[in-house]
């Protein structure tokens, strides 16, 4: 009898410890909120992850309908109610959805509710648990905007190769036919109309690539190489190409005084001329007739500020927040100053870009004044020069292959070539057609355009490359797409030079001599 009575007590024990063991698991759950429901929705128990993601400690919600974590847009709709009424039906309920903290403060939760019925199916209440998926949620989020901004972006830079193309391939042809007359013999009324086509497309080119410019970085695809600048003798230089439009409007440009030492900015060199020049011939074409334009550099508190002022109109106070913004021009639309509103807009950019700011004070009717402040950095090291660059040999006996589909484009080489000397053109106005000539002939140098119709320029060129027969020969890329991704990938490639178009005449011909006296030197050992 004793023995028995020890057993029972000890299978009651046993019981209970086990009840303790599931209790003791349940509370100590931090990363569910685990809560029993009576089964009208009250709340009878609760647990420490509960209370870490909802804020409420038990005291506060035993015996409170569980609706108190629903947002009151779902309470008003009695979206709890039918939660339980589905779980009652069905034996359980899930979904994912916004809920309620204490603090009033909402998370994403994925919700299951379970009908807890008993041996007879009489209902006795519900197992709710529910888990913060916020975090979760808001990683997934970012990752589906990084997906969707990474394709925009492709889409975008596709587009805007494409685009380059499109506009810069007639372009090119516009302005190299318009160089080419200049060249010969005018009168005076056809100079002056082929100045007039040279000034409208160097516009228009100006106003593709500050768009190109613009939306690279927006996309954060334009690279600056940042190197010690000498800042004076950069300004020296954009003075001597801004000179004759000042000269042409009457305005004076004060020289740079010239600073006992060097004064090295850390910037992009090509990048800083850029901007130096727009700010130049903005103080140019806005000033006054018989105005002036000055100039002061300083160091101060390790950057380099440059002042760029002008007698001119100066800008109106309500509107100068709008300075930097692309396409505003703060009303000189209708004025006789050509322009499209970006230069400015992108001249801050780069200079962003570079570590610097560029600000502006400005007095309607008496002037302007913008600073560009970079920051300083020591002279580089000089380095010996490796040697000099060789003279030139007139292009002679030479075989150039032009690949390229463009007929207009084609024509102009024709023409370019014939000031070259005695070089014998070979064109071809597919891919798989240039490959074959290049292994027939092997010319002297193949140009090469990156847009045709059967394959593309990249496909070519290393296709070329990795024959034995025509690695060696030199390639010149002819292309409109001017992103420097593209230089980068075909100059690693192996390709010999990279041309944007519209190329100028001069350089065209200046890189033909030069690669064909190279060759030419060296097959004479």
């Amino acid at each position: 009898m004793e023995l028995g009575k020890v057993e029972t007590r000890e299978g009651q024990s046993e019981a209970t410890v086990e009840r303790d063991r599931f209790k003791l698991l349940v509370e100590s759950v931090k990363d569910y909120a685990i809560l029993m429901l009576d089964p009208h929705g009250r709340i009878v128990s609760w647990n420490q992850g509960a209370e870490l993601i909802k804020g409420y400690c038990a005291e506060e919600v035993l015996g409170r309908h569980f609706s108190l974590f629903y947002t009151p847009e779902a309470v008003e709709d009695g979206h709890p109610d039918r939660e339980l009424e589905i779980a009652r039906r069905e034996g359980r309920y899930e979904e994912e959805g916004w809920r309620v903290r204490k603090d009033g403060t909402r998370f994403w939760a994925n919700v299951v509710i379970t009908a807890l019925v008993d041996e007879h199916g009489v209902l006795r209440g519900f197992g709710k648990v529910t888990r913060d998926l916020t975090e979760r949620r808001a990683r997934e989020a970012e990752r589906v905007a990084k997906e969707l901004s990474d394709r925009a972006s492709q889409a975008k830079t596709e587009f805007l190769s494409r685009m380059s193309h499109e506009l810069r391939t007639p372009l090119n042809a516009v302005l190299g036919f318009a160089q080419l007359l200049a060249l010969d013999a005018l009168r005076p009324q056809q100079r002056e109309a082929v100045e007039q086509i040279l000034r409208g497309g160097e516009l228009l080119l100006g106003l593709v690539e500050e768009i190109l410019d613009i939306a690279q970085i927006e996309a954060d695809r334009l690279a600056v190489s940042l190197e010690p600048v000498d800042v004076a003798a950069l300004v020296t230089q954009c003075l001597q190409l801004a000179a004759p439009m000042a000269a042409e409007r009457g305005v004076g440009i004060v020289p740079l005084p010239r600073p006992g030492n060097s004064v090295y900015a850390v910037a992009d060199q090509q990048r800083l001329n850029q901007v130096l020049l727009n700010l130049l011939s903005n103080a140019v074409k806005y000033n006054r007739p018989q105005g002036g334009v000055w100039l002061k550099l300083r160091v101060d508190d390790g950057r380099v500020v440059l002042s760029v002022g002008d007698s001119g109109r100066g800008i109106d106070p309500a509107k100068i927040d709008r300075l930097f913004t692309p396409f505003e021009r703060l009303g000189a639309e209708g004025g006789d100053v050509a322009g499209t509103g970006l230069g400015l807009a992108l001249s801050k950019r780069l200079v962003e870009l570079m570590g610097g700011t560029i600000t502006v004070e400005s007095e309607l009717g008496k002037g302007s004044i913008f600073h560009l402040s970079l920051k300083s950095t020591e002279a580089p090291v000089a380095e010996g020069l490796a040697g000099s660059a060789a003279a030139t040999l007139p292009a002679a006996n030479a075989t150039v292959l032009y690949i390229e589909d463009n007929l207009a484009n084609m024509r102009l080489v024709e023409e370019i070539l014939a000031h070259a000397g005695n070089v014998d053109l070979i064109s071809a106005m597919q891919g798989n057609l240039g490959l074959e000539l290049a292994r027939m002939h092997l010319p002297d140098l193949i140009l090469l355009d990156l847009h045709l119709p059967d394959m593309g320029g990249e496909e070519i060129a290393a296709t070329l490359k990795q024959a034995d027969e025509t690695r060696d020969i030199p390639i010149v890329i002819l292309s409109g797409a001017a992103h420097e991704t593209h230089r980068r990938r075909l100059l690693d490639l192996g390709v010999t030079a990279y041309m944007t178009k519209p190329f100028r005449v001069t350089e065209m011909l200046e890189l033909i001599e030069q690669i064909i006296g190279a060759k030419a030197r060296t097959a004479r050992g």
